[in-house]
């Protein structure tokens, strides 16, 4: 028989495991729906369509554990902390006419960049999902910690941790599937060429909504091969970024990993 510490910790390995397990399918859907923002050619409608998936993914992995989230707290914990718009806005407007030109140059860059987009929002779903879930007091770290300080110690976790390994189980499945993603970021641009560039978040969202089931539909095939690319990477690097999200707030000893 197993002394009774191991069979405690291997119990509380699994509750891990299968937290995730249960919302993989989430967390590779809306990184792969942030990922195509970069491939549609509409300068700020990108960006608010981009926001509007992570909002999405936040809201969606709360409402898995029960909790419904207030719009202060939505904001906070979604948030991405950026360059601003006068900068951001300023560069895609220079950028955007020339894109025709250098058409080639940019195929590459729009790729690049959806890859890592791709691969930044995994990060920080899978800690946000992490910071949902109960430890043995049966709070989260989100009871523990204000949402916004939650938010910046996730984001400063995925800024410092290496990233590589999922990155590699990204980029390998997206180029395999550039043009089933090429097809479901057209459908997307298509409809949002309806709004204009002062448009509003709302607008913005309601458009999307009209897409979405299709647009879903359509990558199902590449979220299914993502998940099991990312099935492959070790245990151990999601263990570390766990470590890390703990240590930056200050919360080493609640919960095991």
């Amino acid at each position: 028989m197993r002394p009774k510490a191991e069979v405690s910790m291997d119990d509380k390995q699994r509750a891990v495991q299968t937290s995730e397990a249960g919302n993989q399918h989430t967390l590779v859907m809306h990184a792969v729906l942030v990922g195509l923002t970069p491939l549609i050619p509409v300068p700020v409608l990108d960006d608010l369509t981009k926001n509007y998936f992570r909002k999405r993914l936040v809201r969606n992995l709360a409402a898995s554990y029960g909790r419904n989230l207030s719009d202060k707290e939505l904001d906070a914990l979604s948030a991405e902390r950026e360059r601003g718009c006068v900068s951001g806005c300023v560069l895609a407007a220079v950028v955007y006419p020339m894109k025709s030109v250098f058409r080639k140059v940019f195929y590459f860059l729009e790729w690049k960049r959806a890859v890592d987009l791709t691969s930044r929002t995994y990060h920080f779903g899978y800690l946000v999902n992490y910071a949902l879930r109960r430890g043995d007091d049966g709070k989260s770290l989100l009871d523990l910690r204000r949402a916004g300080e939650v938010n910046a110690a996730i984001q400063a976790a995925c800024r410092e941790a290496p990233i590589k390994p999922v990155e590699s189980a990204i980029g390998g499945t997206l180029r395999q599937s550039r043009r089933v993603l090429s097809a479901a970021a057209n459908l997307l641009a298509a409809s949002l060429r309806r709004v204009t560039r002062r448009a509003r978040a709302e607008q913005v969202a309601e458009v999307i909504e009209e897409v979405e089931p299709q647009e879903e539909r359509e990558i199902e095939p590449v979220v299914a091969r993502m998940q099991r690319s990312i099935a492959s990477v070790p245990e151990e690097h999601f263990r570390r970024l766990r470590e890390q999200l703990d240590a930056r707030l200050g919360i080493n000893q609640y919960r095991e990993r």
